[in-house]
């Protein structure tokens, strides 16, 4: 009775914890509520199932019970724990958390943390003030992009391949495989396409990704090129006639139905790193039948890399390289970097060009020819005055002068040996107009000059009033 009272008076004066109801309840039941919240928000059913199990680990493993057991320190102190390393019953070590999948985890809860203070269930968020680590001192994957040459294999590949990877035949895969590399899309937002999300008959043909399977969560219109438009109304006309039966006639419900039916469809994502693997080896295997090539042979040509999903320096080729590979060759073609970013659907430009660029030493071999060829500066600035011939002789003006060449109004540009020869030694040649070096050297034989030195052509007056300096 006594608490009722003091709660009583304490709502009578305004002082009351807007958040003791909150405080009282199970942390777990809070989590299930945010989950709530992300599917509302219109997320996918996989991302908001990774985040709530990013946002229960942490909270289990820091021993999580009510909202007053929030820290923000023994988050961080559970991130650095799993990030080390540890042995398993056997005593081999097993790799610790990465830094980019801590940074995963710290994003969930704190976004977590965000949603209670916007919800009116806690003053605030307790995980504001921890920041990512940088991810670049731990990279776990690095991987790289393919070749046009080994695209085209890989495609070929899958088109001869009898293999029925979890329900895509290779026919589908193929095609799959085209729409990746030439437009960027990734694995989950390919699984989301339907005959409706391409528009081939448009004036400008494109696929559109909606928003709800978009990483950054808005609605994407991409468009085609020319030679995959082809190759979609192909393959389109052979899933139709592969799907019709001469005894059935369709409805209209049951057409619309079939156009909203996935392209890609299957549990494909969460193994599309081996399916691609699949490929290349099939394509690494002809390519070697077809060149009759040893693998010492492939050492001794460097080639040891060629369709390998990892290279001699450890990067891998996995599904979401036909990302890099579809921004990669956008650089080595010369788009600009803005068009590249809009294509990508990346927040920054540094995103694109760092991460997602990988360009060999031919591509970088080919950028030197943009610049220009270096020439003597003596020879280029003499022959750009006119003052010399190819074969490096005194000549006339080049506006055009008939007066014969002791009549020359200018001189050679002087190098760095003419100017230490000018200032130590005299020369044995008369002016041609007597008394102009005289006023320089008042000591100096009337027989004698020295010539004069400085940034610009010499000049002793006009004869002919032309003049190129």
């Amino acid at each position: 009775m006594s608490e009722l009272v003091r709660q009583a008076r304490r709502e009578a004066a305004g002082d009351i914890d807007p958040f003791e109801d909150h405080r009282k309840r199970p942390l777990a039941e809070h989590v299930e509520d945010f989950s709530s919240f992300l599917e509302s928000k219109g997320n996918t059913s996989e991302h908001v199932a990774l985040t709530v199990s990013r946002v229960l680990s942490a909270f289990e493993g820091c021993h999580f019970k009510t909202l007053a057991d929030l820290k923000a320190g023994r988050v961080a102190g559970w991130l650095a724990d799993r990030r080390k390393g540890k042995k398993n019953d056997d005593g081999e070590d097993i790799a610790g958390l990465s830094v980019a999948s801590s940074n995963h985890h710290l994003v969930a809860v704190k976004s977590f943390g965000n949603w209670l203070v916007k919800d009116r269930r806690w003053p605030e968020n307790q995980f504001a003030h921890l920041s990512r680590l940088n991810a670049k001192v731990d990279v776990r994957c690095e991987r790289r992009a393919l070749s046009a040459d080994e695209l085209g294999r890989v495609v070929a590949a899958a088109e001869r391949s009898a293999v029925v990877f979890r329900g895509l035949e290779g026919q589908t895969r193929a095609m799959l495989y085209r729409i990746a590399s030439m437009t960027g899309l990734r694995a989950n937002e390919l699984a989301s396409l339907t005959a409706e999300s391409f528009d081939l008959d448009a004036v400008q043909p494109c696929v559109t990704l909606k928003a709800a399977y978009s990483k950054h969560r808005r609605e994407d219109v991409l468009p085609l090129r020319e030679d995959l438009v082809a190759q979609l109304r192909a393959w389109f006309e052979e899933r139709e006639r592969r799907s019709d039966e001469p005894n059935v006639v369709l409805s209209m419900e049951s057409a619309t139905e079939a156009k909203r039916e996935r392209l890609f469809p299957g549990t494909w994502p969460e193994k599309a790193a081996k399916m691609l693997r699949i490929e290349l080896n099939a394509a690494r295997k002809a390519w070697m039948d077809e060149a009759k090539v040893s693998a010492d042979e492939l050492k001794r040509r460097s080639r040891t890399s060629f369709l390998c999903p990892v290279d001699d320096a450890g990067r891998v080729c996995d599904f979401h390289g036909l990302r890099h590979t579809f921004i990669s060759h956008l650089a080595a073609g010369g788009v600009h970097p803005k068009v590249a970013q809009k294509l990508a659907r990346h927040s920054t430009i540094g995103l694109t060009m760092d991460r997602y660029t990988h360009l060999g030493l031919l591509d970088m071999a080919s950028g030197l020819a943009a610049l220009p060829s270096i020439v003597g500066k003596e020879s280029v600035s003499c022959q750009a005055t006119g003052t010399l011939n190819d074969i490096g002789e005194i000549c006339g003006c080049t506006n055009g002068c008939t007066a014969p060449a002791e009549n020359n109004c200018s001189q050679p540009f002087p190098t760095v040996a003419d100017v230490g020869d000018a200032r130590t030694t005299r020369s044995t040649n008369k002016p041609r107009f007597p008394g102009e070096n005289e006023a320089l050297c008042e000591d100096s034989d009337p027989s004698e000059s020295v010539k004069v030195v400085g940034l610009e052509p010499t000049t002793y007056g006009l004869k002919v009033r032309c003049s190129t300096n």
